[in-house]
C-alpha cells in the first residue's frame, strides 16, 4: 500500500460518507488508502485528486449553505491541510489522454473521463467504484490498476 492514487469523486463522497449521507460504496482498503493520505506527516501513500472532482462536487452536491461548510470543514480542511495529497489541475496531457478515452465511456460524463485520464497521465491507480470506468480499464488496461 505504497505510492501515488488518483481519487475519484464516488470515492471521496463514499469515504466521507457521513458528511454526504451517503453508505460507501468502496472496499476496506481504499478507506485505508485515503486515510493513510490523510494522516499528517509524511507517508507512503499519495493522492492526487483532479480539480474536476470539486467541480462535481460543488455542481450536484452544494445545494445549502449548511452542506456547504459542512463539506468545508469536514473534508475540504483535511484535505487541503494533508501533505499528502495534491490538488491537480486539468493539464494538456490530462486533455489528451482525454480524447484517446473512447468505446465503452464515449458517452460517458466528462468528469469521469477526466479523472481517468489523469490517472493515465500519470500512470497510477484510481480508486473508483465506477462501474463503467472499472470494467473500461480491465478491458483496455490503460492504467496499472483500480482500487475499488
Amino acid at each position: 500500500m505504497t505510492g501515488l492514487y488518483v481519487l475519484d469523486t464516488t470515492s471521496l463522497i463514499s469515504h466521507f460518507s457521513d458528511v454526504f449521507l451517503q453508505p460507501s460504496a468502496i472496499s476496506a482498503r481504499a478507506h485505508s488508502l485515503i486515510e493513510l493520505a490523510l494522516r499528517p506527516g509524511p507517508q507512503k501513500v499519495q493522492l492526487s485528486i483532479p480539480s474536476v472532482v470539486f467541480v462535481e462536487v460543488f455542481d450536484k452536491w452544494l445545494r445549502d449553505e449548511e452542506f456547504a461548510a459542512k463539506f468545508y470543514y469536514e473534508v475540504m480542511i483535511p484535505i487541503l491541510e494533508s501533505p499528502n495529497i495534491e490538488i491537480k489541475p486539468i493539464e494538456r496531457e490530462v486533455l489528451e489522454h482525454m480524447m484517446n478515452i473512447g468505446a465503452e465511456l464515449a458517452n460517458h460524463e466528462v468528469h469521469d473521463k477526466l479523472i481517468l485520464a489523469s490517472a493515465m497521465m500519470l500512470q497510477c491507480p484510481l480508486i473508483t467504484s465506477d462501474d463503467k470506468v472499472i470494467k473500461f480499464v480491465k478491458k483496455y488496461q490503460v492504467i496499472p490498476s483500480i482500487v475499488t
